[in-house]
């Protein structure tokens, strides 16, 4: 099949009315038809925030890559433009791979990741390359130069397969990107280049290596200054289980510490899983015009199947509510962004003692927002379940005994199959949570086939695909002993 934007864009005007909405987000990013993984572009250009995303609009199935795009004025309301990149060119005709943008001289200029894989079954012929497109927010143009990095430009023991997801950042008046990359030993790694000019790159060294423990491969690198620190974030694929961490096959992680300009390397100082839940991979960060620095992650996961594919409802894939980040201490801190805010209506508010199972009048849905607090007095555990209905829940609970916060999807709906590596952790995932002054509080949000849980502020998080039924609207309080709860409930309507 040749690949055009304009074929594909015809393709979703022709096609996006047949799509199935029934579990389809109503505030979280998803494509009007078809398959979406990464965060691309995530960028702040002409007024407007920019997302665009790994995209197949040709089935709800992981296929050649193209770039959609989107545009927003709050990161709540989107508005979905034309396919900005296709993979129609020698040097990317097997995908159009990750990558970022940034806006430069009143352009807006892409780095992208040329994918070319003659063979699927054998990977010692695919070829991953860097490459750049201009544009001006709406039409986006390869430039003749591409590609402007390729394994000619890789050190000595790196793999030429594995080399991709550019994160292109402006420093004085020096270009740097930070690109994945896997040592020839079998770990990840994250190479760091600089250029003048966008078209001739040179090498400045590795930014920071891995060891076996932190996976084969590291994807999606972003790098950053937040609060007078440093802070890496990657995705690294097939990362060993450590306690309560890596449950997922591939998994996030976030190192803060100290980077030295003039040798370019990263020591870090501190080192965290960045969600705890099951649906969450290769994130990216933008600066806006206001200086908050904003994280967009895929709310997925590789290996796993997803029932409104298997269902033919004609799209898959979400993003994630988009957080704001914060540097306190050792932690990286995730709080939603504050214009979701907005949109809440219906407000219940409610004090009260509980002992055993207890429902609130009024608190009940399927897009909403809880702001939930617990201080137990003798309960030993205690929590909620959301999307409740006749034989589904998904559970929310603490156990003060082991310090532990769980989410327990087993019994939220449709099954979701998972691959041989999480075998042994299926359909629960947990993270240890010190009580703050004896009191564990929550922010949960629930979109049609999402939750995502905010904890103690955002010091850990939470991400989740769920697929009840539509009649599973109700939320149920618990606790085996007596607990203070404190609960506040909105509708997020977007429509309001």
């Amino acid at each position: 099949m040749f690949f055009s934007t304009k074929h594909a864009n015809e393709y979703i005007q022709a096609n996006k009315h047949a799509i199935n909405e029934h579990y389809k987000p109503s505030y979280h990013f998803t494509a009007e038809i078809g398959w979406i993984n990464d965060p691309n572009g995530c960028s702040f250009y002409g007024g407007q925030y920019h997302l665009f995303y790994q995209y197949h609009p040709y089935s709800s199935k992981n296929g050649s890559m193209h770039w959609g795009h989107a545009v927003s004025n709050d990161l709540v309301e989107w508005n979905h433009l034309t396919v900005a990149l296709a993979p129609d060119q020698d040097y990317d005709i097997n995908g159009c791979f990750s990558g970022s943008a940034i806006e430069d001289n009143g352009k807006h200029v892409i780095m992208y990741t040329g994918h070319v894989q003659p063979n699927s079954e054998d990977h010692s012929l695919t070829r991953q390359t860097q490459c750049m497109a201009i544009g001006d927010g709406m039409e986006y143009i390869k430039i003749a130069e591409n590609p402007v990095l390729t394994s000619e430009h890789l050190p000595d023991g790196c793999s030429i397969q594995d080399f991709r997801d550019p994160k292109l950042w402006k420093e004085g008046n020096h270009y740097y990107a930070v690109i994945g990359s896997r040592a020839e030993e079998g770990v990840g790694q994250i190479l760091l280049y600089r250029s003048s000019d966008l078209k001739e790159w040179g090498y400045v060294g590795v930014l920071l290596k891995g060891n076996p423990s932190l996976g084969h491969m590291w994807e999606c690198p972003d790098f950053f200054q937040l609060d007078d620190k440093h802070v890496l974030i990657i995705s690294p694929q097939g990362v060993e289980r450590d306690g309560y961490k890596h449950h997922n096959r591939d998994s996030v992680v976030y190192m803060i510490g100290d980077f030295d300009h003039s040798n370019g390397k990263f020591e870090p100082t501190s080192y965290d899983e960045l969600d705890y839940g099951f649906d969450f991979y290769a994130p990216q960060t933008l600066i806006d015009d206001k200086g908050r620095r904003i994280l967009i992650g895929w709310m997925q996961a590789w290996g796993r199947s997803i029932p409104v594919d298997d269902m033919g409802h004609g799209w898959s894939g979400m993003m994630t509510l988009p957080r704001e980040l914060k540097v306190e201490g050792h932690r990286v801190i995730q709080q939603p962004i504050s214009e979701i805010e907005s949109y809440r209506r219906n407000r219940v508010h409610v004090r009260t003692a509980l002992r055993g199972e207890g429902r609130i009048e009024g608190v009940e849905g399927v897009q909403l927002e809880l702001m939930v607090s617990f201080k137990p007095k003798d309960a030993s555990r205690f929590g909620l379940k959301v999307r409740q209905g006749k034989g589904e829940e998904t559970l929310l609970y603490y156990d003060t005994a082991e310090g532990v916060f769980t989410l327990d999807r087993s019994s939220s709906g449709r099954s979701i199959s998972t691959p041989p590596e999480e075998e042994g952790v299926n359909g629960r995932r947990s993270v240890p949570v010190a009580l703050r002054d004896g009191v564990l509080s929550l922010r949960v949000f629930l979109d049609r086939s999402s939750v995502e849980v905010f904890i103690d502020g955002g010091v850990r998080t939470m991400s989740a695909t769920i697929y009840p039924s539509s009649s599973s609207t109700g939320i149920v309080f618990e606790s085996d002993g007596e607990s203070e709860l404190v609960v506040d409930k909105w509708d997020l309507d977007r429509e309001g």
